[in-house]
């Protein structure tokens, strides 16, 4: 029974010694990549503040600067109307802000 066990012991430790001696070949391939995975920017509307019946151009600076408690409602033109009345600027659509009446 010794001897079967000094036997399996021995089969063990030269096979664990084998798999440490051979590592799988890793040949490393340089991924070629044919989708254009970069992102393009969003085109900004045109924003509009319209405060008492007047409207006015409104920079992406003045809107970060808004409270959201003054804003009454918001109005998202995206039809040739907003082309015909905003003219260029309004090609990505006219974003409309109504503010609060005091």
């Amino acid at each position: 029974m010794k001897s079967l066990l000094v036997a399996a012991f021995t089969i063990c430790t030269c096979a664990f010694a084998y798999a440490q001696q051979i590592e799988p070949q890793k040949e490393v391939l340089p991924i070629q990549n044919s989708v254009d995975t970069t992102l393009s920017p969003i085109p900004e509307p045109l924003f509009i503040l319209s405060e008492g019946g007047i409207k006015k151009e409104l920079s992406t600076d003045e809107l970060g600067k808004l409270n959201i408690t003054q804003i009454a409602s918001v109005e998202m033109v995206l039809d040739s109307e907003s082309l015909k009345e905003y003219g260029e600027k309004g090609k990505n659509g006219v974003m409309i802000i109504s503010l609060v009446e005091n």
